[in-house]
């Protein structure tokens, strides 16, 4: 676990094999649906002699954290939203699936046997490409192809006063949220029009938007005028010369944004990000560069070399459940800002982690907790419609004993997983 984190291709492109261990153990990684789409692209991409893409894209999968979470995709979000749908924006991960089940001590919970995207990310490692996967690639990259960018920018430009003085991109989204702040009709038109929202569907929003007295677009969806001023920012943007249209890539990446609402922490070394990502962030969310990220996981990488191999032995997801507290670098910041304040009191040294893992292999208390998740039971329809928030959530997946120079699992987890079959 730890504090919830996008990164861009680039990011995770620039950790070593070691760093990335460090970025699953202290972070709860959500991975946008446009990083699958940036790597599927690659296979299309040339490589170095002596690489194939099928390599560059094994090696990203390989990189990507196995306890991963897959963001659902921002068209689905904003259509939910549109329908009446809340869609919390409070820094948790929007996730599809998952069947609702009651465990013998009577809590209800949701089960997440695999995600589909995380099952992609292990066939990759091994160079298995399905062909849907990369149609599905080609049909998202069409959509960042930006083909209608001239029309939008045409349409868009005069909806700020002629004589308003904006320097630069601060300015800009300024302007932008005051923009959205009003009631007018000739925003939400707009928003539907930018967003692609079909022409019947617009017409039932905007009956739902006049049912409610016409309130301020970021009111009536806020995650769908999130979205919006993402693109006003960048298509207006681009009119007023503070970004450039002739890099195809900015669109995809300034549609890394869309997720923002549903992290706690941003990272990544594109420049675009540096100068547009803060413009949108909650006071309690973070932005980090990527090479000050890549430092602090490699300082941590270094820290942990120095353990006893016995400990070493156990696997990072016994004996690094909290960063080092003495250190002081980026990644034990982001716990301090992002995290319970009392976290430091979870950390241990290497002598503390021995001991904890002898008295909880006496107690048997991962095997009770397994039998405890295996042995519930799914839920009649009617019970399944949770109002309140579920007691757990539990979430299946594929994790490697080893990843680079670490053992991940301890060799008890792997003999037993050998013996029983893999969850």
């Amino acid at each position: 676990m730890g504090p919830i984190t996008i990164f861009d291709k680039s990011a995770l492109q620039s950790l070593s094999m070691d760093e990335s261990v460090w970025l699953d153990a202290f972070f709860l990684v959500n991975v946008v649906p446009l990083f699958y789409v940036e790597t599927l692209a690659d296979l299309e991409k040339k490589v170095a002699e002596g690489r194939s893409p099928e390599d560059l894209v094994g090696m990203l999968a390989a990189k990507t954290p196995p306890n991963a979470v897959p963001n659902v995709h921002h068209r689905s979000l904003i259509s939910a939203e549109l329908t009446g749908w809340k869609v919390p924006m409070d820094g948790q991960v929007p996730i599809a699936g998952g069947e609702v089940m009651r465990g013998p001590d009577g809590e209800v919970g949701v089960h997440v046997q695999e995600f589909d995207e995380a099952a992609a990310l292990d066939r990759w490692k091994k160079h298995e490409f399905l062909e849907i996967e990369r149609e599905i690639a080609k049909q998202w990259r069409s959509e960042l192809a930006d083909d209608d960018r001239d029309r939008k920018i045409g349409v868009l430009r005069n909806i700020l006063p002629i004589d308003a003085r904006i320097p630069d991109l601060p300015a800009l989204k300024a302007a932008i949220d005051v923009f959205c702040d009003t009631a007018e009709k000739e925003v939400i038109a707009l928003a539907l029009d930018v967003l692609g929202v079909p022409e019947l569907s617009a017409q039932d929003v905007t009956a739902r938007w006049e049912a409610a007295s016409r309130p301020a677009l970021e009111a009536f969806a806020p995650y769908t005028t999130h979205v919006f001023k993402v693109d006003l920012l960048y298509y207006l943007g681009i009119d007023r010369g503070f970004i450039s249209g002739e890099r195809p890539s900015n669109k995809a990446d300034m549609a890394y944004l869309y997720y923002l609402p549903f992290s706690m922490l941003f990272t990544s070394g594109d420049n675009l990000h540096r100068r547009t990502v803060p413009l949108f962030l909650r006071e309690d969310q973070s932005f980090a560069e990527a090479a000050t990220f890549k430092s602090a996981l490699r300082e941590l990488d270094d820290y942990y070399d120095q353990f006893p191999n016995e400990v070493k032995e156990l696997g990072v997801m016994v004996f690094a459940h909290y960063p080092p507290a003495e250190l002081d670098n980026l990644v034990v910041q982001l716990w301090d800002k992002h995290m319970r304040p009392d976290w430091r009191d979870g950390a241990e040294s290497s002598d503390e982690v021995l001991a904890r893992w002898q008295a909880a292999q006496q107690q048997g208390s991962a095997a009770e907790f397994r039998a405890r998740i295996e042995s519930a039971q799914p839920l009649a329809d009617a019970e399944a419609q949770l109002e309140d928030e579920p007691d757990y959530i539990v979430i299946g997946h594929q994790v490697p004993v080893r990843k680079g120079k670490w053992r991940l699992l301890p060799e008890e987890v792997e003999n037993a997983e050998e013996e029983g079959g893999s969850t």
